[in-house]
C-alpha cells in the first residue's frame, strides 16, 4: 500500500480534528443543562473547554495557518446556531432567560477559554511543515 502525501495526510487529520469539534459542540451543547444532585455545574462547559484545547492543541502540530482554529470554529459554529438559534418548532435549546442565562455564558467562557489562552499564550506546537 503506498504511503500517502504528507500534505494530503495533514489535510485528512485536520478534516479529522474538525468533525471532532462538531461533536464536542453537539455533546456541549446537548448536556449543557445537565444537573447533579439538583445542582447545576458547568461540568459540559468545563470538558468541552478542555477536548477544544486539545484539539487545537493537536491541529496545531499539522498545521501553522489559521486553518490550524477550524476544530474550534466548528464547535462555535454548533453551539452558536445550532443552540441559539429557533428551530422549527420555535423552540431553542440555549437559553438566555431566567437560571439558564448563567450557564449558557458559563458554556462560551469556558469552552472557548482554554483554548484562547493557549493561543493567546504562544503555547501552541510549531507545524511540521
Amino acid at each position: 500500500m503506498p504511503a500517502l502525501d504528507p500534505d494530503v495526510r495533514n489535510r485528512l487529520l485536520l478534516a479529522l480534528l474538525t468533525l471532532d469539534g462538531l461533536v464536542v459542540g453537539l455533546l456541549s451543547v446537548a448536556f449543557a443543562y445537565q444537573r447533579f444532585g439538583g445542582v447545576a455545574l458547568p461540568v459540559a462547559a468545563l470538558i468541552g473547554g478542555l477536548l477544544n484545547a486539545v484539539l487545537l492543541w493537536l491541529a496545531a502540530g499539522y498545521t501553522s495557518s489559521p486553518l490550524r482554529y477550524a476544530p474550534l470554529g466548528a464547535w462555535g459554529l454548533v453551539v452558536v446556531i445550532a443552540g441559539g438559534f429557533p428551530g422549527p418548532g420555535g423552540d431553542v435549546i440555549l437559553s438566555t432567560s431566567g437560571n439558564y442565562l448563567v450557564q449558557t455564558l458559563l458554556l462560551l467562557v469556558l469552552g472557548v477559554g482554554p483554548a484562547a489562552v493557549l493561543s493567546w499564550t504562544h503555547r501552541l506546537p510549531e507545524a511540521e511543515d
